[in-house]
């Protein structure tokens, strides 16, 4: 299929280059060959981005009596953030990082995604939740807004929303930018200053 490229001129810290040997390694790394699904899951992630941000915006100006329109826009806001998981991972899928069964130095490198990501999704469920019982109780849609503790848990969620949103974009940098994740005989730095 159709293949891409990634290409770097920087060398990240934890790469380590042996020589005149780890030279020439670092060189052929500049320009790494990619699976053809790789622009279309970044692509993906940033539409599901899209999504979520208007989904989540109508939620919040719904004047609505009735329920299932607000239920749809949960499930697709849920949808929408398990599709912009599952595409990262899809990237992510193809580093030497996941074939290598390295998932403590992945969840290293991408430690802010992954703990903004969880915290966002915690602080939908609970917001979304809390506004469907409301609305459930037939609680009229500005009243919602004065119901104990429901403006806090919004801002919350506003807030881990930019930075979840933020952390996908540099999550999604970050792999553009860093073809040697992608190349076979890449050595990564151990904790106890070992490679693999």
């Amino acid at each position: 299929g159709r293949q891409g490229v990634l290409q770097s001129s920087a060398a990240p810290p934890w790469r380590q280059s042996r020589g005149r040997a780890g030279m020439a390694e670092d060189m052929s790394r500049d320009a790494v060959r990619v699976s053809g699904t790789f622009r279309i899951n970044a692509l993906l992630v940033y539409a599901a981005l899209v999504a979520d941000v208007f989904v989540g915006a109508y939620t919040d100006i719904t004047y609505t009596f009735s329920a299932s329109l607000d239920v749809m826009a949960v499930i697709l806001q849920v949808c929408t953030f398990l599709f912009t998981v599952t595409c990262v991972y899809n990237m992510l899928a193809e580093t030497q990082l996941v074939k290598r069964a390295m998932f403590v130095r992945l969840a290293d490198e991408f430690a802010p995604a992954l703990l903004l990501a969880a915290l966002y999704f915690a602080l939908l469920l609970v917001v979304r939740f809390y506004r469907l019982g409301l609305v459930y109780n037939h609680y009229p849609h500005l009243q919602i807004w004065e119901e104990p503790g429901y403006k806090p848990l919004h801002a919350m969620m506003r807030c881990a929303a930019i930075a979840y949103y933020a952390s996908v974009v540099w999550a999604m940098q970050k792999l553009m930018a860093s073809p040697e994740l992608f190349v076979r005989n890449t050595r990564f730095a151990a904790p106890g200053g070992n490679s693999q």
